[in-house]
């Protein structure tokens, strides 16, 4: 056995008590947002008009920005304990993470109707080829150059997004 060997049994215990005091503070940290952002909602609920900020830059320790967090997490708690897969592990960056699914997902939806109704327009141009006049040809075809456009325009957004979501997926795994 080596000089250190002694020590190794001691290196042990620091280690895991610092794991058990880590999986302690990850396990409450959206729980501790949640109970602060529900602090600051009933408190700004309580002041004066306009004397919101003041009180939270002479009362609070954290940034307003950090606050605005908070109370975005207390609002949402529900929606948030819906979405997690598991609550012991969810820090407050992941709380509001699950709250930006549902912003995506209504981009998404957005992004999905505008594709339909350009689908929708090109099929009503299309059925009205046959019977057009040369001036409506014309117009047909400046339309359908102009959806083309806005199809690209949609498409590359789709893309941008997919490979936002794809590093953010990859960040958290």
């Amino acid at each position: 056995m080596t000089e250190g060997s002694n020590r190794l049994p001691a290196l042990a215990d620091i280690a895991n008590a610092a794991h058990g005091h880590t999986e302690m503070a990850l396990r409450s940290a959206a729980e501790a947002a949640r109970e602060a952002g529900i602090a600051l909602l009933e408190a700004r609920s309580l002041l004066p008009h306009g004397q919101w900020a003041g009180w939270l830059k002479s009362n609070f320790k954290g940034t307003a920005r950090t606050a605005q967090r908070y109370m975005r997490v207390a609002k949402n708690w529900p929606t948030i304990e819906e979405k997690a897969t598991s609550m012991s592990h969810l820090s407050v960056n992941e709380a509001l993470h699950l709250l930006n699914g549902r912003d995506e997902l209504a981009a998404a939806l957005v992004l999905q109707a505008e594709l339909d109704a350009v689908r929708d327009e090109l099929e009503f141009l299309n059925s009205t080829i046959d019977s057009a006049s040369v001036e409506g040809l014309q117009f047909i075809i400046a339309r359908t150059q102009e959806l083309f456009e806005i199809v690209v325009g949609l498409k590359s957004t789709a893309i941008k997004e997919a490979g936002r979501l794809a590093c953010q997926m990859e960040a958290r795994s």
